[in-house]
C-alpha cells in the first residue's frame, strides 16, 4: 500500500476517525509523512499519517519530533523567523558494480 492508494487512505483515515493525527481535533483532509521523504522516509503506509492543512504545513519537512519541540517552546515551524530545517544526509542505495569480462 502506498500513498496513492485509496484503500490505504481509506484504512488510515477510519483508524484514525477521520481526524488528525497530530492534533486529534481537526478533522484530516490529507496523508503527511511521518519520517519526512526529505530524510528518507518512504510511502509505505507504515511511514503516513492523516493530518489537517494547519498541522501538515506547519511540520513541513521537519521530524515529527523537532517539530513537536519547536512547537513547545513557541519557535516558528516554517516561514520568516523559523530556523532552517535540518539537513538531511539520506545515504545512497548501494551500487553493484558488475566486474568488467576480460
Amino acid at each position: 500500500m502506498s500513498v496513492g492508494n485509496p484503500s490505504t487512505r481509506r484504512h488510515l483515515f477510519a483508524a484514525f476517525g477521520g481526524r488528525c493525527g497530530y492534533c486529534l481535533t481537526a478533522d484530516a483532509d490529507h496523508l503527511d509523512h511521518l519520517v519526512p521523504r526529505a530524510a528518507g522516509g518512504t510511502n509505505s503506509r507504515f511511514n503516513l499519517i492523516p493530518a489537517c492543512t494547519p498541522c501538515g504545513t506547519s511540520k513541513g519537512a521537519l521530524s515529527v519530533a523537532e517539530w513537536v519541540s519547536r512547537r513547545a517552546t513557541g519557535t516558528p515551524t516554517t516561514g520568516a523567523g523559523a530556523p532552517a530545517p535540518p539537513v538531511y544526509r539520506v545515504p545512497m542505495k548501494p551500487v553493484h558494480h558488475q566486474p568488467i569480462a576480460a
